[in-house]
């Protein structure tokens, strides 16, 4: 027995001075990939249990509802289902505190002047006021790329802020910041939502998959196949993170059937609609006959934001008015059709024109401004009017109390609205209270729930000014239009 040395057990293979074998590697990777996630998952929870305790730190008011509005000078009908529910709260329950979380620098007496002067809604008690100081982080303008995830972190430190200064029982969220109520769940308190929005919805990911330019989808995205690709998964994994912030709302309602059929594809559940609430008992009573010496104008109401789509309005506006007073040349309104008929039927066709009351119509445009963006859209748009060559025959009416608001509603003939997906569409109703016709956009809100049925549309004018009603238009209450022709055509109508 003489031992073999140490260099013959290697060559042997007992031990190997070479690389690991494969299965040892996947082995330690593996067990590498676990450790990081049992940190990270430890990391995770151990701030999710600083932040609820600090969440928590305060003390929590029983009976009591904490509204979440940061911005409650917008004047639009978000503001209005504020003050709504604040005044149906505190008059269900006379001894349940109400507090109103905002950025205005506006005390609880001159929130609730503001509500009764602009919505005619006047609220049974004074109430609390919260100010906050981080809403400017809920802001789009702030975030020019990735738009929707800085919304939501914006809205996340908004609402952690609202919840460190004041813990409710109930938050009550009427804006939308959905990402928000998970810190409010962390925080002991139950969720109620009123959901106007969804920050995204099936309609928006189907734009980005067919790359169709839109509103949310810019020109050099749905022109790149890779972009479009890329927004198509961060709208997907966007939409799950959605989903599941919605679903810690003990309680949610939705604005309109456009609105529930995303929620409920999102958020899930069935959520009841409730439609927004419209003060029309007012232009109810006003006469619907329109003086007929006065001259005709079109009404448009909404806030200059731009959704709201106001350059169309104006673009089909001049178009209107183009084709009016014959300078275009052509029998409809759609671009490149050259009018065929006889010079004695052009000649009699001018001496109808010169009484045509759209030459001597107006379009009135009524807005908020909401900012120094909104102060320089609306600014846009005066520079617009003026290069259509229809400053005119415009409007522009910004941040008009209720009652003038009630009066430029009463005398309208017709009334414009322009924007894509619009959720509900306060306006639209507002103008068949007036006794206005409404001319909406063929989406959403509108099309499904106010708009129903619609009169038959056509570019042709011939058609509009000699289209009989068949059985289904009996009862039409109002036209729907996309493009700017068709939006000209249903005005000259």
């Amino acid at each position: 027995g003489r031992r073999a040395p140490i260099p013959a057990l290697r060559v042997a293979g007992f031990a190997s001075a070479g690389p690991p074998a494969p299965s040892t590697a996947m082995a330690s990777a593996a067990l590498a990939v676990l450790t990081a996630a049992h940190w990270a998952f430890s990391l995770a929870l151990v701030l999710v249990g600083l932040l609820a305790s600090w969440l928590r730190s305060g003390r929590r008011v029983e009976r009591s509802f904490g509204f979440f509005h940061p911005f409650t000078s917008d004047g639009g009908g978000g503001e209005r289902v504020l003050w709504c529910a604040v005044r149906e709260v505190q008059s269900l329950d006379p001894t349940v505190e109400t507090v109103v979380y905002t950025g205005d620098d506006l005390s609880g007496v001159e929130l609730a002047r503001r509500a009764a002067d602009r919505f005619g809604v006047v609220l049974p008690r004074p109430i609390a006021v919260v100010r906050l100081t981080t809403r400017d982080f809920t802001r789009p303008e702030r975030y020019p790329a990735f738009t929707m995830l800085g919304q939501a972190f914006g809205s996340a430190v908004c609402t952690a802020e609202a919840l460190s200064l004041y813990r409710p029982d109930v938050f009550f969220d009427t804006t939308g910041h959905a990402f928000g109520y998970p810190l409010a769940r962390l925080a002991g308190c139950r969720v109620a939502a009123y959901v106007h929005y969804p920050a995204v919805s099936t309609d928006m990911i189907r734009r980005v998959r067919t790359r169709a330019e839109a509103f949310n989808n810019d020109a050099r995205v749905a022109r790149s196949a890779l972009k479009s690709t890329a927004k198509l998964v961060y709208y997907n994994l966007f939409a799950m993170a959605y989903g599941l912030c919605g679903k810690c709302a003990s309680v949610a309602v939705c604005n309109s059937s456009w609105t529930q059929k995303h929620v409920r594809a999102l958020w899930g559940g069935n959520p009841p609609v409730v439609f927004p609430p419209c003060d029309v008992d007012a232009l109810l009573a006003a006469p619907t006959a329109r003086p007929k010496s006065e001259s005709k104008y079109v009404l448009s109401v909404g806030q200059f934001r731009p959704e709201k789509d106001h350059a169309m309005q104006l673009r089909a506006w001049a178009a209107m008015k183009r084709h009016v007073a014959g300078a275009d040349g052509k029998k409809s309104f759609s671009e490149g059709e050259e009018a065929r008929e006889p010079p004695e039927k052009k000649k009699g066709k001018k001496e109808d024109k010169k009484n045509d009351p759209a030459l001597n119509a107006s379009l009135r445009v009524v807005g908020g401004c909401r900012g120094a963006a909104d102060v320089n859209r609306l600014a846009s748009l005066r520079s617009l009017a003026k290069e259509l060559n229809v400053e005119d025959s415009v409007e522009f009416h910004v941040d008009v109390p209720f009652d003038e608001l009630r009066e430029l509603l009463a005398g309208a003939t017709a009334g414009l609205h322009t924007m894509v997906d619009e959720h509900f569409g306060i306006c639209v109703v507002e103008y068949m209270a007036a006794g206005a016709i409404p001319v909406a956009h063929a989406s959403a809100g509108p099309a499904m729930d106010i708009v129903v049925p619609a009169f038959a549309n056509d570019e042709d004018e011939t058609f509009l000014r000699n289209h009989a009603l068949n059985e289904s238009e009996s009862e039409a209450v109002g036209f729907l239009a996309s493009t700017e022709a068709e939006y000209a055509a249903c005005m000259l109508r």
